[in-house]
């Protein structure tokens, strides 16, 4: 029993000088000191988490104004999809314009046209049409003569014709077209052998 009472006093001496040196060390810093302490502690806990809702309302604010700016560009995207041609439709009016009225003279019994008339009104709307295009960034594959391109001409068929190189355009079915440097249609050729 004696060693256990040693023990025990042993203990109880150890948690008593512990506790003393804590005293001491406050004591040292005086009760003001302390108080400092804790109260600094605390406005450090209040300045970070006044600083993490200030970045929490930022983060949300930033994540409305993301949203938000997807939506517009969504938006303006599907416009430019359905308005892209606009202009090139708002060109081709006149276009249709001319075509019209060539049908209503056509229909009218008390007009009196002549073939050359209408011959010339219809250069005159081709004419409006080709600048139409050529505006708008089309361009016309009209290749007789030339040498055949496989990348822009479609050859239907090979005559012989002695006067001319072989694989150059005799004659021309269907002219191609090319939108902005893209091959929209080839032309269609005939070509000598």
């Amino acid at each position: 029993m004696n060693e256990e009472t040693n023990k025990n006093e042993a203990e109880i001496k150890e948690a008593v000088d512990k506790v003393m040196d804590e005293l001491n060390q406050s004591a040292d810093k005086g009760p003001n000191e302390t108080a400092v302490d804790e109260l600094e502690q605390e406005q450090s806990k209040a300045d970070s988490s006044e600083e993490t809702g200030k970045l929490k309302d930022e983060i949300v604010r930033l994540h409305a104004e993301m949203a938000n700016i997807r939506k517009r560009n969504a938006r303006e995207l599907d416009n430019l999809r359905k308005y892209s041609l606009d202009k090139f439709a708002k060109s081709l009016i006149p276009v249709a314009d001319s075509l019209d009225k060539a049908l209503e003279v056509g229909k009218d019994d008390n007009c009196q046209v002549t073939a050359e008339q209408m011959i010339e009104g219809t250069e005159m709307t081709q004419k409006v049409f080709l600048k139409v295009l050529t505006e708008n960034g089309v361009e016309v594959i009209n290749p007789a003569g030339e040498k055949f391109n496989p990348e822009f001409h479609e050859a239907m068929t090979q005559v012989p014709n002695p006067d001319l190189e072989p694989n150059t355009i005799v004659d021309v079915f269907q002219k191609g077209y090319i939108l902005n440097g893209r091959l929209v249609r080839p032309a269609m050729v005939v070509v000598s052998k």
